[in-house]
């Protein structure tokens, strides 16, 4: 009787287990099918008008971390649950980030479950992503001079002037007032331009990649006041410990929305390089703003120049030291490189705000997965949950020669395909391996074909 007993309890706990996930997963299910239909509306109620050309597109996968992908449209092998198609998706086949991949021989917008819950925003942003490469494909390479106090302290400058306008908006002052601080903004960006000129198209390459993505994100949203969303952009961006990357984000929807709020027809066409300060010079200003000494003095006093100061000042002091961290960690001791052969085909994730640019060897990355999609690259790899911040651990990754390298410390423990440190993990694929050389280096390379 007791045994008896004691199985139905069993039983019981399990079918309330199996229940409460089934309920769960259902519950995931229908938020995401939500979720997408929201954005398709959205984007099909504006039909094109932004850029012209309508945004929606049933290419988008929304990817879940217990590796399961959901879709409008069939895939290979999914499961049809009233609208939505899923799957578990195959090993290696798409990256664990918001992008454009390809999978199944087909370009996605994929976008993780986590961040559908921000009034369409980021499924709006990489549908633009879908659309805008159609037209053409821009650099989003980091921009390395943004990490140089000197650059930061005009670039927060910039950050501020705009928080200035937006919230003149939000406050509904006068026009002037609004144009006023976006006129600072330019005078920042374009001082800031003007002394790091060589980096110029880089830069402008990456605000039209991802600021007019972000932007079309904001716009087409469903987001009660985009003015106050794109300070606070501005504000999780400017707290982020580099700018290499992450500027676009903020500067994007800040001049996107101050020049729709101005009725600035500035919007052209998907395959144009956007400029802000020319967009401003020639639709607000009617002329080239110059730059003068007491002008720009004034405008700092507008804008925090002293806080702004001190606080990049004492932040230099700490760039120094992982600086030398990363130079001993990296450079000065033995190290494991690798080449990667198939870049095409090797999908990397990062978090942007915890990179440093390495003088000229490179960019270190605290927090970082590759992932191997082709099977023709060494394998992959992934920074240790907890390691993964700036100071704490870091891999460093260059180019040369037309070909991808990254460099990782040594490693505490090599056990067949699996190599792994404090810092990093490492899984090869068959036929790689560890070469050991006579200066105390290591690197990872394939075996040649008996």
């Amino acid at each position: 009787m007791k045994k008896n007993l004691l199985l139905l309890i069993f039983t019981t706990i399990l079918q309330f287990t199996f229940a409460q996930g089934t309920d769960k997963a259902l519950e995931n299910r229908q938020n995401i099918q939500q979720k997408l239909l929201e954005a398709k509306e959205l984007l099909e109620k504006d039909n094109g008008k932004l850029w012209g050309k309508p945004i929606w597109n049933d290419s988008i996968i929304v990817i879940d971390f217990d590796n399961s992908i959901y879709s409008l449209v069939p895939l290979s092998n999914s499961k049809k649950e009233n609208l939505l198609y899923s799957k578990i998706m195959e090993p290696n086949s798409l990256v664990f980030v918001n992008t454009t991949q390809k999978y199944e021989g087909k370009e996605y917008a994929t976008v993780l479950n986590n961040y559908l819950d921000d009034k369409s925003a980021t499924i709006i942003h990489e549908l633009f992503h879908l659309l805008q490469m159609k037209s053409r494909k821009f650099n989003g390479n980091p921009i390395e001079y943004l990490d140089e106090t000197n650059a930061r302290i005009l670039l927060r400058l910039e950050y501020q002037a705009l928080k200035n306008a937006l919230r003149a908006v939000v406050k509904k002052k006068k026009s002037e007032e609004v144009k006023c601080y976006l006129k600072d903004a330019v005078l920042f960006r374009k001082e800031r331009q003007s002394q790091y000129a060589k980096y110029l198209n880089d830069e402008l390459e990456i605000e039209t990649l991802e600021g007019l993505a972000n932007y079309t994100g904001f716009a087409l949203s469903s987001y009660d006041n985009k003015y106050e969303e794109a300070i606070e952009e501005i504000n999780q961006r400017e707290e982020a410990k580099t700018y290499t990357r992450p500027f676009p984000y903020a500067t994007g929807p800040a001049y996107g929305l101050l020049f729709d709020y101005l009725n600035i027809s500035w919007r052209k066409s998907l395959d144009n390089i956007y400029n802000f300060t020319d967009i401003y010079e020639v639709m607000v200003l009617k002329s080239k703003i110059a730059i003068n000494k007491k002008e720009l003095e004034s405008a700092k006093s507008r804008n925090n120049i002293d806080e702004i100061s001190k606080q990049e000042n004492a932040r230099e002091e700490e760039q120094k030291k992982l600086m030398d961290y990363y130079t001993d960690l990296l450079l000065e001791k033995p190290t494991l490189k690798v080449a990667i052969t198939d870049i095409e085909h090797y999908g990397r994730t990062f978090n942007m705000n915890g990179t440093l640019t390495l003088h000229d060897k490179g960019i270190v990355y605290s927090s970082i997965k590759g992932r191997d999609k082709s099977g023709n690259n060494f394998g992959n790899f992934a920074t240790v949950e907890g390691k993964n911040q700036l100071g704490k651990a870091g891999i460093l990754s260059y180019d040369k020669d037309g070909r991808t390298y990254l460099v990782f410390p040594l490693p505490a423990k090599i056990e067949g395909q699996k190599i792994t440190s404090e810092f990093y993990e490492i899984t090869l694929n068959p036929d790689w391996k560890i070469a050991k050389q006579n200066d105390g280096n290591m690197e990872i390379v394939k075996e040649p074909k008996s």
